[in-house]
């Protein structure tokens, strides 16, 4: 029960993004005939995929760029969450679509916040 609240509470986070956000975009591949249910499956499978970047990508990337982020205090994590929104960006059957890696950290910033503010309200 709990991977299936986080998957839905990141795919909120993703929709957050994507609406707020000019430089982030869903062009979902056509999975049913109805394009709102392709929406919500692009958006449930990009929370998937993303909860599996972080857990196997982001840690290799937080080891190999440590100094950097002792240096900057910390705040050099969020380029590295902008870099796998960019990594989600490259998967081709989710349909996420980000212009640049500003629009990625900005982004990137929208997903954490909005996740934090979901888990903080949603039960598990």
């Amino acid at each position: 029960m709990g991977i299936l609240v986080t998957t839905l509470v990141t795919a909120a986070s993703l929709w957050a993004a994507d609406y707020f956000l000019g430089g982030i975009f869903f062009e979902p591949p056509a999975y049913t005939a109805d394009a709102q249910t392709n929406y919500v499956v692009a958006l449930t499978l990009g929370a998937f995929v993303l909860g599996l970047l972080n857990a196997i990508v982001k840690p290799i990337l937080f080891m190999l760029s440590l100094p950097i982020t002792c240096l900057t205090l910390g705040l050099f994590i969020l380029v590295l969450n902008g870099l796998i929104l960019v990594i989600l960006s490259l998967v081709p059957f989710v349909g996420f679509r980000v212009d640049g890696l500003i629009s990625a950290i900005l982004g990137a910033l929208i997903v954490s916040v909005t996740s934090f503010l979901l888990n903080r309200v949603v039960p598990r």
